[in-house]
C-alpha cells in the first residue's frame, strides 16, 4: 500500500509495547490519523506523544469514542481484549502488527514460526542470505541482544532487493488476513502458551495460519517427519521438506542434515550441499533447524561454498545452549531461552551425560513433567527446582520415580547447590522449561543472571 492509502486514515494502536510503538510511529509518518492506547502507562508512550501520536495510558475501557478506520493491535494483547472485542462488534478491522508489516514491505518475507527453534532458524537463514550476497535483514519476534527489530519496523524502511527474516509468534498470527510470506518455515510444534490459547489444538491452528494466502510461486517449509504439522497446514505454495534424518517420504523436495552433512533429495536424486563439521551448534534439534534454514534458502540458489561458510561461520545465540565456562572440570550452559518441555528434552539430548539440571519457573502449559523421568534416568545426575511451579514440578518427578531433586529459594543458590553436586566431567545447565516472569523480566535476565553467578564462580566479575 502506498503512503497515499494511509494519509487521513483514522487508526487505533492497541499495546504501546515494542511493536505497538513501532506500528504507531510507522503510520504517524505515512500521515494517518494515529491513536495510541495501553492499559498501562508504558515509557514509550511519552515518545509517541512528542511525535504528534494522541496516546491514552491506563487505558482500562473499551473503544475510545471515536471513528476508527482500522485498528491495530500488539501481540501482547489478548484476542478477548474489550477493545478489540468492541471494534469487531462495530465491524472496524483489526490487524496484527505483522498484518501490518506485511502491507507495508517492498520486500519479500519469510515468516519463520514454531514452539521451540524459531529464533536459531531465523537467524541461520539471515545469515545464510547474508554470507550469499543478498541483502537480508533479521527481525521479528525475535529476542536475542543486538538483533531485535520489529517486523513493522523493517518492513516500513525496507527495499525491494532485501529480503526480510521475520520470526512469527503465534500471538501475532491470531489477526492476520492477507498476511502472505514468500516463504513460510514451521519448525516444531508442542503443547505451549496453553495460558493464553484455549487448546493445543486451538494453538496449532493459529501456527497454520502462516501458510494460508501463500499460492504456488511461494513456498512452505516443514518438517517432513511430523504429520500433526503437515496436516494442519492448508497452502498453495510449494512443498520443502526438512529432517534430522534422511527419512522415507514421497516429496519433490527434502533437506536434511545428519551428522556428517547437509543433504538435498530432489527429482534428480540425493545430494550433499555441505558439510557440518564446522557447525557450533550442538544436538540432533540444532541440526533440524540448520536441515529447514538450508530448505527456506533453496530459491534463492545459494552455492555451496557460500552454505559451507555460513554453517562453519554462525554462532549460537545467547541463552540457546550458550557454553558460559569450564570450573573445575565441570561445564556450565546457558539455555535460559528453554521455556517448554520439549525443548528440556531436546537439550539434555543434545550434552552428554551427566546433567545437573536447573529447572522452574512458572509452566505456561499446564506440562506433563512426568514424561521427563526416562530421560533423566540416562543423562541427569540430579535436578535443581527454582521458581513458582517448583514444588509441582517435583512431585510429577517424584510420581514417576526421580528422586534426585533439591529445591531452592533463588537461582543464586541453584547455581552453587548445581556446583556442589556436579562432578569434573559433568554439565552444569539452565534449563528451566518455564517462563521466568515469577523471578525475573525475562528469559534475558534469567540468562544473564545465570552467566554473572557463574563467572563469579570462575572468579571473575561477570
Amino acid at each position: 500500500m502506498n503512503k497515499e492509502h494511509w494519509q487521513n486514515k483514522y487508526i487505533l494502536v492497541v499495546g504501546i509495547g515494542r511493536s505497538g510503538y513501532d506500528a504507531a510511529r510507522a503510520l504517524h509518518a505515512l500521515g494517518a490519523q494515529v491513536t495510541a492506547c495501553d492499559a498501562g502507562l508504558p515509557p514509550m508512550a511519552e515518545d509517541l506523544a512528542e511525535l504528534g501520536v494522541s496516546v491514552l495510558t491506563r487505558w482500562q475501557a473499551g473503544l475510545p469514542e471515536q471513528h476508527y478506520d482500522l485498528v491495530v493491535t500488539s501481540p501482547g494483547v489478548p484476542v478477548d481484549n474489550p477493545v478489540l472485542q468492541e471494534a469487531v462488534q462495530r465491524g472496524i478491522p483489526v490487524w496484527s502488527e505483522v498484518e501490518l508489516a506485511y502491507h507495508l514491505s517492498k520486500a519479500p518475507i519469510i515468516g519463520v514460526t514454531g514452539t521451540n527453534g524459531k529464533s536459531t532458524t531465523a537467524a541461520l537463514i539471515a545469515h545464510i542470505l547474508n554470507t550469499a550476497g543478498y541483502r537480508a535483514v533479521l527481525c521479528g519476534n525475535i529476542a536475542a541482544e543486538g538483533m531485535e527489530r520489529t517486523l513493522t519496523d523493517a518492513a516500513f524502511l525496507s527495499q525491494p532487493e532485501e529480503i526480510l527474516v521475520a520470526e512469527v509468534s503465534s500471538f501475532q498470527l491470531e489477526w492476520v488476513h492477507e498476511f502472505r510470506p514468500h516463504v513460510g518455515v514451521w519448525t516444531t510444534l508442542s503443547p505451549d502458551h496453553l495460558n493464553r490459547h484455549t487448546s493445543f489444538e486451538e494453538y496449532g491452528r493459529i501456527k497454520a495460519r502462516l501458510f494460508r494466502r501463500q499460492t504456488e510461486i511461494d513456498f512452505a517449509v516443514v518438517p517432513g517427519d511430523n504429520t500433526l504439522i503437515r496436516g494442519l497446514i492448508k497452502t498453495q505454495a510449494k512443498y520443502i521438506y526438512f529432517s534430522h534424518q534422511n527419512i522415507n517420504i514421497n516429496a519433490d523436495r527434502m533437506v536434511w542434515c545428519d551428522a556428517t552433512g547437509v543433504y538435498l533429495k530432489n527429482g534428480e536424486g540425493d545430494r550433499r550441499l555441505c558439510s557440518i563439521e564446522h557447525y557450533h551448534l550442538r544436538g540432533e534439534h540444532n541440526r533440524r533447524n540448520l536441515a529447514a534454514a538450508v530448505a527456506a534458502c533453496l530459491p534463492w540458489n545459494i552455492a555451496n561454498n557460500y552454505l559451507e561458510e555460513a554453517v562453519s561461520t554462525f554462532r549460537p545465540l545467547p541463552h540457546r545452549m550458550e557454553w558460559v565456562a569450564e570450573i573445575a572440570g565441570v561445564q556450565y550452559i546457558n539455555n535460559s531461552m528453554c521455556t517448554n518441555l520439549e525443548a528440556v528434552e531436546e537439550s539434555l539430548k543434545a550434552v552428554p551425560a551427566p546433567v545437573v539440571l536447573i529447572m522452574g519457573g512458572v509452566d505456561k502449559s499446564y506440562s506433563a513433567f512426568e514424561k521427563l523421568v526416562p530421560l533423566l534416568q540416562q543423562k541427569a545426575r540430579a535436578v535443581v527446582l527454582i521458581g513458582a511451579d517448583a514444588m509441582r514440578i517435583e512431585n510429577r518427578l517424584r510420581v514417576a520415580g526421580w528422586e534426585h531433586n533439591v529445591r531452592c529459594d533463588s537461582l543464586e543458590e541453584a547455581v552453587l547447590c548445581a556446583r556442589d553436586l556436579a562432578h569434573p566431567g559433568d554439565w552444569v545447565m539452565l534449563s528451566p522449561g518455564c517462563a521466568s516472569f515469577d523471578m525475573f523480566t525475562g528469559f534475558q535476565e534469567r540468562g544473564d543472571t545465570f552467566r554473572r553467578i557463574v563467572h563469579q564462580l570462575e572468579g571473575r566479575n561477570g
